[in-house]
């Protein structure tokens, strides 16, 4: 599975460059490249959805399983760019409580700003 990782101001997004589906026979390959990519002073992380078709329960649990490594090194693991169908599906589940899910990567990235600023002021976010 391809992926690749672009740093927009100071946030590291992960792209597909491939529409797939993240299920049980690939969720150990996906979570792997995500992994991959992910460097030990990573905070904020945002995985753009947008050419992931479907996720089963065993694709659910690699995006639980990303979640929780950011979450030990004091980051956050945020959602962007769902499709319809997948978000939908994610809401049914709760996993639109367990995870921010952002209309795009901009709006991703964005809400990171807010959150840094309040760390920086000593509020939490």
């Amino acid at each position: 599975m391809k992926v690749r990782r672009n740093d927009v101001d100071g946030v590291g997004v992960i792209y597909l460059e491939e529409s797939t589906d993240i299920e049980f026979g690939n969720c150990d390959e996906f979570g792997e490249a995500v992994a991959g990519l992910l460097r030990a002073d990573d905070r904020n992380m945002v995985l753009d959805g947008s050419r992931i078709d479907f996720f089963d329960s065993a694709g659910m649990g690699s995006l639980l399983s990303l979640q929780k490594r950011l979450e030990k090194q004091g980051g956050h693991f945020v959602l962007a760019a769902l499709n319809r169908s997948v978000e939908e599906v994610f809401n049914m589940v709760g996993f639109d409580v367990l995870f921010s899910i952002f209309r795009d990567v901009t709006g991703a990235v964005n809400s990171f700003r807010t959150t840094d600023q309040d760390d920086q002021k000593g509020n939490p976010a």
